[in-house]
């Protein structure tokens, strides 16, 4: 679906998001350089894109885990079926934007937030 998650995953360089204003800078300079055509997403290869697009992609993939097995979802989010990744960074980056208490969180603490805020699971 994503045909450059694969190589920003082996980029080379320390691309970790310590805290919360880590990962939105990150993220906020992977938006700036997005390009999106059709189901791809193109963007600058530094150690802060890349960050923001791994980590998103971790995450990504942790909220999918339990929608596979027909559990719970193991992080309060649920993501629409059509989702994709940019939609996960843009959430990120608005909830930072808005709650900048956040930005003082760990990164996966912060992502957590933005997710549940922008993807809530119904509750039926």
């Amino acid at each position: 679906m994503l045909a450059l998650a694969g190589a920003a995953l082996l980029a080379p360089g320390p691309a970790r998001a310590a805290d919360g204003a880590v990962l939105v800078a990150q993220c906020k300079s992977l938006l700036r350089g997005a390009k999106v055509r059709g189901d791809q997403v193109e963007f600058r290869q530094d150690p802060e894109t890349v960050g923001c697009w791994a980590f998103m992609a971790a995450m990504q993939d942790l909220v999918g885990v339990a929608e596979v097995a027909n559990q719970p979802p193991i992080l309060g989010a649920c993501l629409p079926p059509d989702g994709n990744r940019l939609q996960l960074v843009r959430a990120v980056v608005a909830y930072g934007g808005a709650h900048p208490p956040a930005l003082r969180e760990k990164a996966g603490v912060l992502a957590l937030l933005a997710l549940r805020d922008a993807f809530p699971c119904r509750k039926e």
